[in-house]
């Protein structure tokens, strides 16, 4: 039934079409006072052509043959009739239909020819389109949702369904109302590995052409190559995590067994020793040792909270509480807690007056500063000074913690940025302080960099905005 009723609409329209533009020219046998045939004539012709132009070849050549009827029974003599007294009407009559006919097949192809350029443009953006989109590292399920609305558009489609090895659930996209024929399937390979198919529903009769199947077989052959790259990407970053991953735990596990046993180690002869019974000690040398178990403490308890902080980072919470305080407060308290840290070096602060509140996580922030300094008093020759300056750089408080130490190559001043990262002459750390640095730093919104000491030396930089004062 809906076979046949297409069928009628084909044939309905351009017939339509035809008669509408016909009848136009010909109210003009209604014009008082006689219209001349070869009047008469060009506005046929001028019907032809918009029949050909709105309706296609068959409307052109319907209205050819209404305008010959039309033109020969209202303009030609015996008016009202369709016979011919003239040789010279039968032959104007005759080249007319010839004329009209062959201005009407060039003007329909011409119009065929434009339709078919203008759907090769729309079928190139979408390849370009969706080539630019791959290359994006957009969303599997995106692009082919996107895909399949522009073959929906494009193709006059009531449904377009793309089922991929990849995407869980088909990505389904309705389009024009209508079921004109039967489903048809297109498959999409990869190096001759079928990886997924295109299920299109078309909304008129007849279905596909073979000239847009081409085209669709086209697309898909594209998709399914960049379904395959997508597969294959996606196993090279999981295989590239893993090995990550395992560096990662490979790395944690030597640093920080390194770094656990050093303390430990201190603090097991500490006890040991003055749990020796046999071992008198003054209340000098007593003392002694027990701030040596309280600094590898402390060291240990700086140590597990780096490694709390490193779990939180990639985890994504290391998110800042903050409120605002004095920065030189927060550098005098880390100096006179690590006291013991830095008591082979000379401190020297060097803040500018007048330096406004910051909004920071104080704890965060004493973290940073705790580790600079560690890292300065354990690279630095002893005797040599570690320096500590506070500024106001435009919008930010500047830190410059400066040391006299061996510094750090150029090339090496990003690299050590890295988690479990360590410069040559800076090794012996666990590599987490600079990149927990990092990570606290930038979440405060600022910056953190190295640059060389002039005479010989490093300094770290961080930069923490100031914002609003409230």
């Amino acid at each position: 039934m809906k076979r046949g009723t297409a069928s009628v609409r084909r044939v309905a329209r351009p017939t339509l079409t035809a008669l509408v533009l016909t009848g136009v020219p010909t109210l003009l046998a209604a014009v008082p006072g006689r219209v001349s045939t070869a009047t008469a004539a060009m506005a046929y012709v001028l019907a032809v052509t918009g029949a050909s132009a709105l309706g296609g070849l068959r409307a052109g050549l319907a209205a050819s043959v209404l305008s010959f009827l039309a033109l020969n029974f209202f303009f030609t003599e015996p008016f009202h009739t369709l016979t011919v007294a003239r040789v010279d009407d039968v032959v104007a009559l005759a080249v007319f239909l010839i004329v009209s006919g062959i201005v009407g097949t060039l003007l329909s192809a011409a119009v065929s020819q434009r339709t078919r350029a203008e759907r090769r443009e729309r079928e190139a953006r979408l390849l370009h389109r969706v080539g630019t989109r791959l290359l994006s590292g957009e969303g599997v399920e995106d692009i082919l949702e996107g895909f399949a609305r522009a073959v929906t558009e494009l193709f006059s489609l009531a449904r377009c369904e793309i089922r991929t090895e990849l995407t869980p659930d088909p990505v389904v996209v309705a389009g024009n109302e209508g079921r004109g024929s039967a489903p048809e399937t297109v498959d999409m390979t990869a190096g001759g590995r079928r990886v997924g198919e295109i299920v299109m529903l078309p909304a008129h009769a007849g279905g596909l052409g073979a000239e847009e199947r081409d085209v669709i077989q086209t697309l898909a052959n594209q998709m399914g190559l960049a379904i395959e790259s997508a597969r294959l990407g996606g196993e090279a970053t999981s295989a590239r995590m893993e090995a990550e991953t395992n560096r990662l735990r490979a790395a944690l596990f030597s640093s920080v067994t390194h770094d656990l046993r050093t303390p430990l180690a201190s603090i097991t002869a500490s006890v040991t020793s003055l749990q020796d019974e046999e071992t008198s000690f003054t209340e000098e040398d007593r003392s002694e040792l027990l701030d040596t178990i309280r600094q590898e403490a402390e060291r240990l308890n700086r140590l597990v909270g780096n490694l709390l902080d490193l779990s939180r980072m990639r985890a994504g919470a290391l998110i800042p509480t903050k409120q605002r305080a004095s920065i030189e407060e927060v550098v005098e308290g880390v100096v006179a807690r690590l006291h013991q840290v830095l008591a082979e070096h000379e401190v020297v602060l060097r803040p500018r007056p007048g330096l406004p509140e910051v909004p920071m996580d104080v704890v965060q922030i004493d973290q940073i500063l705790t580790n600079l300094l560690e890292n300065a008093a354990k690279h630095s020759p002893p005797g040599t000074p570690i320096t500590i300056s506070t500024a106001r750089w435009h919008d930010a408080i500047e830190v410059r913690v400066i040391d006299r130490g061996s510094g750090i190559p150029v090339e090496e001043r990003t690299r050590v940025f890295e988690l479990f990262a360590t410069g040559d002459e800076h090794s012996g750390g666990t590599g987490m302080g600079l990149a927990i640095g990092q990570a606290i730093v930038e979440s405060h919104g600022g910056r953190i960099w190295i640059e060389g000491t002039p005479g010989g030396g490093s300094t770290v930089v961080f930069q923490l905005p100031i914002g609003r004062a409230g």
